[in-house]
């Protein structure tokens, strides 16, 4: 009886200390300003993060794409996020230096951030430009060496759209240079595209990091598509079922579970889009170039049901 109960014991104390971390300790406004100011990250000096106080929280900007992140504490140099990604909330933990004064933050599995004393804001000039400058920009990129990730640059009242394949989320641009574009929104967000020497326009450089190919419009007759038709049933719930019909530079697919149908158009040889409903469909082959199945909004597979 003893032995339950110091196990329950333990079992009551731990809960009670997670429901106490969770819940965090109060700060007044005056405590958190402590930390308060804006931080550069020692592996990506591209990178900031603002931390301000509002109405006695402790609220993160992240300065590259305005996203916020606000932060419970849990004692006057530790802190854990509100918003919780899959692994958890972001626990952070602030150092002061020999004055007593906050210096750097260390994120949890992402690492150091200093205090950035001379940070000034990105200020971006537009350059004057027409509709006409931007048209040669517009097109399909395809992020490198990724078969389904693809960004969409349109033209539209004299500014150049982003269009993202996976969420269909919309971003504005503008010139700042001839090949140099910039968010309004996000001006720490900036597009270095790469003109070739006959003009043409092949690539586009995104945050100084990742590179997007420009492709070229494809076309796939009917008889080549044919070879995807038949259902495909999902590897996680086989009760859920698709079947693709084969059209001329397109694909239907039809979801058996509620009779919908979805056109897509093919972007390269392995990878479809409804470029409307942001509705992927990638071919996915194995080692030797066999069809195994579909994924189909990028994460869902569904294997070829034989017959």
């Amino acid at each position: 009886m003893k032995k339950y109960f110091a196990l329950s014991f333990i079992l009551l104390m731990s809960l009670a200390w997670s429901m106490s971390r969770a819940q965090g300790i109060h700060l007044n406004a005056q405590q958190l300003r402590g930390v308060a100011g804006v931080y550069q990250s020692v592996i990506n000096k591209d990178q900031y993060v603002e931390f301000s106080v509002r109405e006695d929280q402790l609220v993160a900007k992240l300065l590259w794409n305005n996203a916020e992140l606000h932060f419970i504490p849990e004692s006057e140099l530790i802190f854990n996020s509100r918003e919780a990604e899959e692994a958890g909330p972001i626990h952070i933990v602030f150092h002061k230096d020999s004055s007593g004064t906050a210096d750097q933050v260390d994120v949890a599995k992402i690492g150091i951030w200093k205090r950035a004393r001379d940070y000034k804001p990105i200020v971006r000039k537009e350059m004057p430009h027409t509709p006409d400058q931007l048209k040669p920009f517009e097109g399909l990129y395809q992020l490198q060496n990724v078969e389904s990730r693809f960004i969409r640059f349109t033209e539209r009242e004299n500014k150049l759209i982003l269009k993202q394949s996976w969420d269909g989320n919309e971003i504005f641009f503008l010139p700042e240079t001839e090949l140099t574009f910039y968010s309004p929104v996000i001006p720490a967000f900036v597009l270095d595209f790469t003109k070739e020497k006959d003009g043409s326009i092949s690539r586009v450089l995104a945050f100084k990091r990742d590179v997007w190919i420009k492709t070229s419009k494809i076309v796939m007759t009917q008889d080549v598509l044919k070879k995807y038709q038949g259902k495909y049933r999902s590897k996680e719930d086989p009760d859920n079922q698709v079947e693709i019909r084969a059209g001329n530079n397109s694909m239907v697919v039809k979801q058996l579970w509620d009779g919908k149908e979805i056109t897509v158009l093919p972007w390269t040889e392995n990878y479809f889009n409804n470029d409307t409903q942001s509705y992927g469909l990638e071919i996915v082959r194995d080692k030797n170039g066999n069809l195994q199945g579909v994924r189909l909004l990028d994460t869902n597979f569904f294997e070829r049901v034989p017959g």
